[in-house]
């Protein structure tokens, strides 16, 4: 009786080192730290903060000014470091205060430009900052996956077509900070449409379309990859699985 309660102990051990922490090597959206977080089905690093102009601003704020002055001074930052953006059909944009009326509202080229402004102080220590991408065409209204937005909010954070993210989500929703009811850019045009339009996506009912670039809406950035890797590789599920039966089997020979 002994033998077979110890073999039992042995085989459930087995299975949880190989398959317990394998499940966890599936998770698709990891918290790197430095305010970063992986998602590795779109193989990008979301900034965990969804509105980092406005936060920008309030420190500023802070220390100098009111709210409203702050985000007057930040955006002339903008302006200054990034005067113009030129769009996927070779215009060149003159950015403007318009494009950036403050408290995390940008038209395009705005949202544009707000990227091109985190490069230039290495925000995050990244100088490669960008929107989010629509990956193709094919998809406008609701249960749209073909974005990195429309991927996010469906399949990352499980929302719910018709229902905002911000009250219908899972736990992963917690990994970030700042997610609002409103309309976020994509950095990709809408050939389709001409110029002048790009896609958006909006989270206070998971729809995707397509917006006039001239319209003011958030802008929620990202980086390419998984840019805070970890310094020590976590084990293959299957390097863990045979580490588990190597247990057993030595077990079933002690014991046996």
């Amino acid at each position: 009786m002994k033998r077979r309660a110890m073999f039992k102990k042995c085989f459930a051990l087995a299975l949880l080192t190989g398959l317990g922490i394998s499940g966890a090597a599936h998770a698709t959206l990891i918290d790197n730290g430095n305010g970063l977080i992986y998602d590795n089905i779109a193989n990008v690093s979301w900034a965990s903060d969804a509105n980092t102009f406005s936060t920008m601003a309030s420190t500023i704020s802070n220390s100098l000014s009111s709210l409203p002055l702050s985000n007057q001074m930040l955006a002339n930052e903008v302006i200054a470091a990034v005067p113009t953006v030129t769009d996927s059909y070779g215009t060149v944009h003159a950015v403007s205060k318009t494009d950036i009326p403050g408290f995390g509202l940008f038209t395009w080229v705005g949202a544009m430009a707000w990227t091109k402004y985190l490069d230039s102080v290495n925000y995050k220590g990244h100088d490669n900052w960008m929107l989010p991408t629509t990956y193709d065409q094919t998809c406008s209204g609701y249960n749209c996956t073909n974005s990195m937005l429309g991927e996010l909010f469906y399949t990352e954070l499980g929302g719910t077509a018709g229902q905002s993210i911000t009250t219908s989500h899972n736990a992963s929703y917690n990994l970030f900070t700042n997610i609002t009811d409103t309309v976020y850019w994509s950095g990709t045009e809408s050939p389709g449409r001409g110029p002048g339009f790009a896609w958006v996506f909006v989270s206070n009912t998971g729809l995707q379309g397509i917006g006039n670039e001239n319209s003011v809406f958030n802008a929620w950035t990202v980086l390419p990859g998984d840019v805070v890797a970890t310094t020590v590789p976590e084990p293959p599920s299957f390097v863990l699985m045979l580490l588990g039966l190597t247990l057993l089997s030595v077990s079933i020979r002690r014991f046996g």
